[in-house]
């Protein structure tokens, strides 16, 4: 459960026990996240995991350049939130609700007692949309976006990315895309996180 309060930028969870009270008073939040064999093995080799750039395109083929373009501009404006290791290339996701970290083609969740300081939180609904490199903004305003498209025989934003004729388009949906720093944090469901790295002694 969420605290009532809403603070842009901070989630609180509330947990009647009184462990769990401790760790949060501490500093601390329980995240889940979403593995591999490979990142385990590293994790048990090194005491520590980041994450490259390599990695996102062996994952996502010919659709990389998408998940690259939200990448991007997350990692500009997260390394001013929490600053970015040299070793780190690309966030780490994590999420308040374990069902979000259901492993796909094998790999395990693992829960985490990670810093609150070493976290950046979010609306995973907002972060689907940039993902989908699509305008974010009130239903109106998204809708108001869409007929703008339209009426220059744009199909849809990810149009405005692929090709390189519309700079002031891009420019109008990446500045939309501020709105993930700035919105109030949900409810738990719908929180998401990243960090620039797992240690090994942040998983429970």
């Amino acid at each position: 459960m969420m605290e009532n309060n809403r603070i842009p930028g901070i989630c609180h969870e509330e947990n009647a026990d009184r462990d769990r009270e401790k760790e949060d008073a501490a500093g601390f939040m329980k995240m889940w996240t979403a593995q591999t064999d490979q990142v385990l093995e590293t994790l048990e080799r090194d005491g520590i995991y980041f994450v490259k750039k390599e990695y996102i395109t062996q994952k996502y083929g010919n659709t990389a350049w998408i998940f690259q373009e939200a990448y991007r501009f997350f990692t500009e404006r997260a390394k001013h939130i929490v600053p970015q290791p040299e070793e780190a290339q690309s966030p780490v996701w994590m999420f308040g609700d374990k069902k979000w970290a259901a492993p796909v083609g094998g790999g395990y969740r693992m829960e985490l007692r990670i810093p609150r300081e070493e976290l950046i939180l979010f609306d995973r609904r907002l972060w689907s949309k940039i993902l989908n490199l699509s305008y974010i903004g009130t239903k109106e305003q998204e809708k108001e976006f869409q007929q703008k498209l339209h009426r220059m025989g744009i199909a849809d934003s990810i149009e405005v990315f692929l090709k390189p004729y519309y700079p002031l388009l891009k420019a109008e949906v990446l500045k939309s895309w501020e709105r993930l720093f700035t919105e109030a944090c949900p409810e738990l469901e719908y929180v998401q996180g990243a960090a620039w790295m797992i240690k090994k002694e942040w998983i429970v």
